[in-house]
């Protein structure tokens, strides 16, 4: 109780501090200097500027609780390791502007808990291949203005690697009329395609050939999204791949 009090205390002090010059905090160190000349490091950090010292302080409240005072801690200093411009604004009548600093402050508490690399959300990223048309960015970082394209339909779970089938097709160009995956038969009863997707030939993966996209369905309503692994010729037989499940 000691320590949260004094933790309280400097947060106040410093974000005190930090308001008259419009700044607010980034990266903060709570240094406790036990009477045995030992030093214990506490660092929390925000995704975006803030000087709310309840907010800062929940970010120290499980670190403190591993603390070993020993025989006593003599001195505690806070420093502020790194801060941004934050001015003065005005709040709205409403509490919608509410929404975006909980959120902020959901993934702050979520970062000094995982780790500060491990709250990402998914942005699109220019590529027609499916497995590189997205990327990860910060909790809080601001996505592309135009967002998600909608030209092709996508499905909801991308297996990490796609996975081998074993599919039977009448004609070249034609979708399967049956697959095994995971030495399980899947028997379809509806297709669409092909969408084509060719290489990226700026890139050096000289080993990558076209694909040809499938939407099947089987007899149990379950949605697949394969793919043809390059095109027939008589000295090769492509393979086929499942990339994906629709909903």
């Amino acid at each position: 109780s000691d320590l949260d009090l004094a933790t309280r205390r400097l947060l106040e002090e410093l974000c005190a501090l930090l308001g008259k010059d419009q700044l607010g905090l980034r990266q903060l160190d709570l240094l406790l200097y036990r009477v045995d000349g030992t030093l214990q490091r506490l660092a929390a950090g925000t995704s975006r500027a803030s000087r709310e010292p309840a907010h800062l302080f929940r970010l120290f409240a499980e670190k403190l609780e591993t603390v070993d005072p020993g025989f006593g801690i003599e001195v505690m200093l806070l420093e502020a390791t790194a801060t941004d411009p934050l001015p003065a604004r005005q709040l709205g009548l409403s509490e919608d502007g509410t929404a975006d600093a909980a959120l902020a402050e959901l993934i702050d508490r979520l970062q000094n808990r995982l780790g500060a690399r491990q709250v990402v959300r998914l942005a699109p990223f220019d590529s027609h291949v499916p497995e590189r048309a997205v990327t990860l960015l910060p909790g809080l970082a601001p996505l592309d203005r135009d967002g998600w394209t909608a030209e092709q339909p996508r499905p909801v779970r991308l297996l990490p690697f796609p996975e081998p089938i074993e599919v039977i097709a009448p004609v070249p160009d034609d979708p399967p009329q049956s697959f095994r995956w995971r030495r399980v038969a899947h028997r379809v009863v509806k297709a669409d395609g092909p969408e084509r997707i060719a290489p990226e030939w700026w890139r050096a993966d000289t080993n990558a050939r076209t694909r040809d996209y499938y939407h099947l369905e089987d007899e149990a309503g379950r949605r697949f999204w394969v793919y043809r692994d390059g095109l027939y010729a008589a000295e090769a037989t492509p393979r086929w791949y499942l990339h994906g499940l629709f909903a």
